[in-house]
């Protein structure tokens, strides 16, 4: 399972740079970044500052799960595998969420103007998958006890 998990996020960095090229490639310059009620732009920003910005943000979110996976963020062991394999999994479903939240900003900022109702669950689907991954703790760390 963590051999699977460890493949998966790797094809997930490879996927997150993939996406991130083509949001970049089709967003119009400048970027709308907030909204008022009325769905017209409030605030803008270059589509270079937005790639930068996006880029950075997720080597540092890497960065840190890594740390936290191997154990040297709060000085913490993780010796059960079964801890290791879940953090693992969190880190994939982390590289996902920002994935869906990606293909989202690209699809609101698109100059095609989509229907909002039709890809609204990926703004409800990113964030439940870290939150299922996030219940599952509890449940393991109960099972493995007994």
């Amino acid at each position: 399972m963590d051999k699977f998990l460890k493949f998966f996020t790797t094809v997930s960095i490879i996927i997150f740079l993939v996406t991130l090229l083509l949001v970049y490639a089709f967003l119009p310059d400048p970027l709308r970044v907030l909204f008022n009620e009325d769905g017209s732009a409030m605030q803008e920003m270059s589509k270079n500052s937005f790639f930068y910005f996006t880029l950075f943000l997720f080597v540092i979110s890497q960065i840190i799960l890594i740390l936290f996976k191997n154990g040297r963020l709060f000085k913490m062991k993780l010796k059960r595998e079964y801890l290791i394999t879940w953090f693992q999994g969190f880190h994939l479903s982390i590289n996902l969420f920002i994935i869906l939240m990606l293909i989202f900003i690209g699809l609101a900022n698109n100059a095609v103007d989509y229907s909002f109702s039709s890809i609204q669950f990926i703004s409800y689907l990113a964030p439940l998958g870290v939150l299922v991954w996030l219940i599952i703790l509890p449940f393991l760390l109960i099972l493995k006890k007994s």
